[in-house]
């Protein structure tokens, strides 16, 4: 099986494999890729358009998730490590979206992260390395699983969303967020923006109405 390097050195394989690709490319929106390796991300980036897809390249966990809060469905490939943010907690933020084809591929997989993030609402997990074939193949799944399921756009939230959000109800600051839940502040800001895009809230005074509004109360 090739590695990157060897799909690189020789292009993508312009018989059957490569003409489905771009048939596929060119039947989804532009799809991301987030890795905070940038070299491999932009590597990846590369392999994936000259297989025929449009495709756009994050390495903050934040932006990813903005841009795919307002992005039509798509395949999200994503690596699981990511600085900041803890395990499978950005993985859940674009699963809870509902409406794009999440895929992993991480060093880091073991059955019991496999397991998990399908519960969660993963398509599909690949260990990292992983080849721009089978990465190709798990962006076809991916497409064809978009185009058989119907657009779902009901607000829904994370369970670490439903915390800060309870959280944030109660007046708790980012820093007594954090230590209450054993995260960091930055991955506490992380979902308090994601609450932010979620409610269409512009400030904070506006987040704490809107998930009152939605139920989240004051102990």
């Amino acid at each position: 099986m090739r590695s990157f390097n060897d799909m690189m050195r020789d292009g993508v394989d312009g018989g059957r494999n490569g003409q489905d690709a771009e048939r596929v490319g060119r039947a989804i929106a532009e799809i991301a890729i987030i890795d905070d390796d940038r070299a491999l991300l932009e590597l990846t980036l590369l392999a994936v358009r000259e297989a025929g897809f449009s495709a756009v390249g994050f390495h903050e966990p934040l932006d990813a998730l903005m841009w795919a809060s307002d992005a039509d469905p798509t395949c999200l490939v994503a690596d699981l490590k990511m600085p900041g943010v803890e395990g499978l907690d950005l993985v859940a933020a674009f699963c809870a979206l509902n409406r794009h084809a999440v895929i992993v591929v991480s060093a880091f997989v073991d059955v019991r992260t496999t397991v998990d993030a399908m519960r969660l609402g993963v398509d599909d997990v690949l260990p990292k390395p992983t080849t721009i074939d089978e990465l190709v193949r798990a962006l076809r799944r991916g497409a064809e699983a978009l185009a058989s399921t119907p657009a779902r756009e009901e607000l829904t939230f994370t369970r670490r969303e439903r915390q800060v959000a309870e959280m944030l109800v109660e007046g708790l600051t980012t820093k007594q967020i954090a230590q209450n839940l054993e995260l960091s502040p930055r991955t506490v800001e992380f979902f308090r923006a994601s609450l932010l895009r979620k409610t269409q809230s512009p400030n904070s005074a506006a987040l704490a109405s809107a998930l009152t509004r939605l139920g989240f109360l004051a102990n």
